[in-house]
């Protein structure tokens, strides 16, 4: 009798110890399944977000595609507006902001970007001039637009675009102190990488010019 009795008691016990073992089981299966739909969520709203901050326009992707196969060439240089006119587009400030900006987040892209910085590609040869103008007179009193456009020999009116076009891009401030209504921006020095707003742009007879280291 005790021992049918102590049968009965150790099947018991047995069953109770599997319900509870079957149960961490399932709350595990629960604790994991919702762990791993957190992470797939976090992971695909990281995606989704990078992939909004670096989407190109159609245009936008041209002169990516054209920038990346001319500097695979030895001692390419090219800046976007360059590469935007070989394209046979007209100049669009906000697509060399589009463009400057995917490059800003894809340095891996192009060694010439790893090398000389994205922003060195995003100024025109006339910007260029501008900033390095700027930069030289920055420790005196900075000119104003009058006297830009007599150093530079450029109109006033071009001048404006290109000064407000230099601000969105991140060289220069707008400032109600200077007469010129801008100022260089902290860090102007290092903005353009370390060709410091030079260039050389070459032009064959019969090809497309191009820009040089």
């Amino acid at each position: 009798m005790k021992s049918k009795l102590a049968r009965v008691c150790l099947i018991q016990e047995l069953r109770l110890k599997m319900e509870v073992s079957m149960k961490r089981k399932f709350v595990l299966l629960i604790v994991l399944s919702l762990t791993f739909s957190l992470l797939f969520s976090c992971t695909q709203e990281k995606s989704e977000t990078q992939n909004s901050a670096t989407e190109l326009s159609t245009e936008g992707q041209k002169v990516v595609d054209y920038l990346l196969d001319d500097w695979n060439k030895n001692f390419r240089s090219t800046s976007i507006p360059l590469a935007m006119s070989n394209l046979g587009m007209r100049p669009n400030d906000g697509l060399r902001l589009e463009v400057g900006q995917y490059f800003r987040e894809h340095t891996d892209l192009a060694n010439n970007l790893k090398w000389w910085g994205a922003n060195n590609y995003i100024l025109s040869n006339d910007e260029k001039l501008i900033a390095k103008y700027l930069m030289n007179s920055y420790k005196n009193e900075q000119p104003g637009l009058e006297k830009l456009s007599e150093g530079l020999g450029l109109s006033e009116n071009y001048l404006q675009g290109r000064l407000a076009f230099m601000a969105k891009a991140g060289l220069l401030q707008e400032s109600s102190e200077e007469k010129l209504g801008y100022v260089l921006a902290e860090g102007y020095n290092k903005w353009g990488g370390p060709l410091r707003y030079n260039f050389h742009t070459v032009a064959i007879a019969g090809e497309k010019s191009f820009d040089v280291w």
